[in-house]
């Protein structure tokens, strides 16, 4: 039986692993039902010895985390005392790079069982999420210049979302009998800024004998800024945890962050005045001795490129949403080993990968956890490590995932995620 199951998982990881995989959010947490952040990717995951937990006000949990297709050590060469620029960066770049960021601050969270039957969660977050796609034909061409699309003509369609906001949110939890568990949270969430792109394409050609460029552009793009009252919207979570008769293997499904926000406030949307109208660029001109040449060329650029805004009307952004399946397997009191599979819905694009982890449980106030996240264009090594320190009520946690390298210049990304909870058992 433990066979089939193991080629089963197995299959499913290999699957999606043909899919392009960029995860920055932290994985390792979600083994770790020592502490309550195990509720943020499946909130069905109740901690079965917690009675209550609260999370110290402004310090339950602090996440952060950036990705680029891109190191320093990518970008600049070194040689002994030198730094050279590196014209062949985009040989190490995906087609379809994106550079994200993303950020989670809880402000409250409070949790409590009742009955061992039911449970009640609640908490207030601020929450944030960018990401910029980037064709690697633009960095080619900012790179090498236009001399290698004298060919064929060069289209570029880049891309960009952001936002920001904040989310109260109720949730509900149900154990049904000692295997099966059922959970929901829906939020109100209330919009702070956004900006996203509804088209940001070019479509170019060289002439072969100046190296002028030539062709069309289509750019739009539309942003929003309030508080929170005025740009509402609504969330849900939704999680089922199983225990199986096979002594310590566990299932988890859950969906996360499935919803919307409207955007009603200072709406304002950016048009290129001279979209579908043939363009040229013939290089940068009028540079003096000693003149700005970077000023010049924005100049020259803006130009050609030039936005005109307007008073946009209400649009609405979907969430960065989420769908998670675990399974664990406990081989002893203390030891658990994990694979869990993750996908992000994005408004521009999809990702998904997979982790494999071990749990410690190295005495009753720490517990340790170490992994790796398996990603399709980031490589096979994205190490993590968390941790889990109990004094008396107070737990204090810390994980740190996606450090490719041990050197800072060969990071093309990571993620940092701490907080604090009182737990009463």
């Amino acid at each position: 039986m433990k066979k089939h199951l193991l080629f089963i998982i197995a299959g499913i990881a290999l699957f999606f692993l043909s899919r392009p995989a960029a995860a920055q959010e932290s994985n390792l947490l979600h083994f770790m039902n020592t502490t309550p952040q195990a509720l943020r990717s499946n909130p069905a995951n109740f901690p079965d010895s917690m009675e209550m937990y609260f999370g110290v006000p402004f310090l339950a949990n602090i996440s952060v985390g950036v990705g680029s297709p891109l190191s320093w050590s990518d970008i600049f060469i070194h040689r002994r005392d030198s730094l050279f620029f590196n014209r062949h960066l985009t040989s190490t770049m995906p087609d379809d790079s994106h550079i994200s960021a993303d950020f989670n601050y809880d402000i409250f969270t409070f949790g409590k069982r009742f009955n061992n039957k039911h449970y009640i969660t609640i908490g207030l977050t601020a929450k944030g999420y960018g990401d910029v796609g980037l064709p690697k034909d633009i960095v080619n061409l900012l790179v090498n210049g236009n001399s290698a699309f004298t060919k064929k003509p060069l289209t570029l369609d880049a891309s960009f979302f952001g936002i920001a906001y904040g989310e109260l949110s109720v949730g509900y939890g149900y154990h049904i009998n000692k295997n099966w568990t059922l959970s929901g949270r829906i939020k109100l969430l209330g919009g702070i800024a956004s900006a996203y792109s509804e088209s940001l394409k070019a479509t170019l050609a060289t002439n072969p004998d100046t190296y002028d460029l030539t062709g069309s552009t289509d750019i739009l793009f539309k942003t929003a800024k309030g508080n929170i009252f005025e740009n509402l919207g609504v969330g849900v979570d939704a999680g089922v945890y199983f225990k199986t008769p096979l002594q310590g293997l566990e299932f988890g499904l859950s969906f996360i962050d499935w919803g919307f926000i409207r955007w009603n406030a200072d709406v304002t949307e950016h048009r290129g005045v001279k979209n579908n109208q043939s363009i040229s660029f013939t290089g940068i001109t009028n540079i003096t001795s000693g003149g700005d040449v970077m000023k010049t060329f924005l100049d020259t650029l803006k130009n050609q490129l030039d936005l005109e805004k307007r008073n946009g009307d209400a649009f609405r952004t979907v969430l960065p949403g989420r769908l998670f399946f675990s399974a664990s397997y406990n081989f002893s009191p203390n030891d658990r080993v994990g694979l869990l599979f993750r996908t992000d819905v994005l408004q521009h694009f999809d990702r998904s990968g997979i982790t494999i982890m071990y749990n410690r449980l190295v005495s009753d106030w720490f517990s340790v956890s170490a992994g790796n996240n398996f990603l399709f264009d980031l490589g096979a090594f994205n190490p993590g490590i968390a941790m889990n320190f109990s004094a008396s009520t107070f737990q204090f946690y810390i994980a740190l995932e996606n450090f490719r390298s041990f050197y800072i210049r060969d990071m093309d990304g990571i993620r940092l995620q701490l907080g604090m909870s009182i737990a009463l058992y």
